[in-house]
């Protein structure tokens, strides 16, 4: 788990095709929601995520304006694509993967007799979380990593007595645990036989 943190949370610029992006952002997915751009199918898709992806929040905003425009979407349809279509496509959803590795959870029993559910979007709830909980400020938290944002929220979560991280020894007992109800539900099988 500590190398899926540490690569979700500090990764670095990742190439995509040949294109330079940005770490996933809080304002990339919102941008990308914007637009309804949930997967990477078309040719049209991929420009408008490397768009979005290679910016900031605020230059993916103004791009989107050229994007979003006759011409944009006429000169992005014929745009080719950097590589092969399967390849392109192929690092674009390993750079949405990577920037979205989330810790295994275990919730708490508050949350789970309460059956905790919310109407606002997710994304509104984290830019909630981030600005009213974790200190960032409305003009940082639209290019704070996605995936930081997310262990910050997830980790201020556990301090305060939500769902609890699985790792280490906590890991290893739940799949001990996981191997020894296996077992007896194979030996209660062959009883049957």
């Amino acid at each position: 788990m500590i190398d899926t943190w540490a690569a979700t949370v500090a990764p670095g610029h990742h190439y995509v095709a040949g294109a330079k992006l940005r770490p996933l952002t809080l304002g990339h997915a919102v941008l990308m929601e914007r637009i309804g751009l949930v997967e990477i199918l078309t040719r049209l898709e991929f420009h408008a995520f490397v768009g979005i992806c290679s910016r900031d929040y605020k230059a993916g905003m103004k791009w989107l304006g050229w994007f979003l425009s006759p011409v944009g979407q006429w000169y992005y349809q014929r745009k080719p694509l950097p590589k092969a279509y399967n390849q392109a496509l192929g690092e674009a959803m390993a750079y949405l993967v990577q920037s979205q590795q989330m810790p295994e959870l275990m919730g708490s029993d508050a949350n789970m007799a309460n059956g905790a559910k919310w109407g606002a979007p997710t994304l509104q709830l984290m830019r909630t979380i981030g600005l009213s909980k974790l200190n960032y400020t409305p003009s940082e938290i639209m290019d704070a990593p996605f995936g930081q944002l997310m262990w910050d929220i997830i980790s201020f979560n556990e301090v305060n007595g939500g769902s609890k991280i699985i790792h280490g020894a906590l890991a290893e007992g739940l799949a001990g645990l996981d191997e020894l109800t296996k077992q007896q539900k194979e030996a209660a099988n062959e009883s049957k036989s």
